[in-house]
């Protein structure tokens, strides 16, 4: 599982994705992994080697643009990042990852096992690393054109609360890309409930995950 100092890692992330772009030429925006083990190894290689661009292929499309929401990533740059691709957002997220746990980096990161859970219809594939420090957590990742890690699935927890208030102004002040950013935060929902079965999660973050996935799903 992600202990709670990771959990605080995607908050500062967020904030980095929401003032990236994304047009960017050599980003890479290709397939992912032939196996979940593969795409959890292929990252953290990628991480240490500061191959951030190549990293973006490695996240499920769309959820960096969706992630940056939650730092208050203006509406039309979210909506772009969808219609356009979001393989620069996901650069910067892998990137702000990185540097925001540097010390897990140092040492060999080490796949140790992985095992199958379906949530909402959606299978999802959870992946057990080690650390050079010795700590164990999951990285939770699904086929999508390959295997990729699901961000939201594994950073929702920390994510949740700031996405609620944001998710709310698009219902406030409805437009033709709130309208889109909401179609396609409903198809993230299976992601919501796999973060909110994360072991040993507080009851109120719990409670903020099923929160927000009743917001979203709200007149769906």
């Amino acid at each position: 599982m992600w202990s709670e100092k990771l959990f605080a890692v995607a908050i500062l992330v967020a904030g980095l994705v929401a003032c990236s772009g994304n047009d960017d030429p050599s980003l890479q925006s290709g397939s992912g992994a032939e196996t979940a083990e593969q795409a959890v190894e292929d990252l953290f290689s990628m991480l240490a080697a500061g191959e951030f661009g190549s990293a973006a292929a490695l996240a499920v499309p769309e959820q960096s643009a969706l992630a940056s929401l939650a730092e208050g990533a203006s509406v039309e740059d979210v909506a772009s990042g969808l219609r356009d691709g979001d393989a620069g957002i996901a650069s910067n997220f892998w990137s702000g990852f990185a540097q925001s746990i540097d010390s897990l980096l140092i040492g060999s990161v080490e796949v140790v096992g992985s095992s199958v859970t379906t949530t909402q219809d959606v299978e999802f594939t959870l992946v057990e690393i080690i650390t050079g420090s010795g700590d164990s957590y999951h990285i939770a990742t699904r086929e999508v054109d390959g295997f990729r890690v699901d961000l939201l699935a594994t950073f929702g927890p920390s994510l949740a609360g700031r996405l609620y208030p944001q998710i709310e102004l698009l219902f406030d002040q409805p437009s033709e890309d709130a309208s889109f950013i909401l179609t396609r935060m409903r198809q993230q929902v299976p992601s919501f409930y796999m973060a909110a079965e994360t072991p040993n999660l507080a009851p109120n973050v719990v409670q903020d995950l099923l929160q927000l996935i009743e917001l979203i799903t709200r007149l769906s």
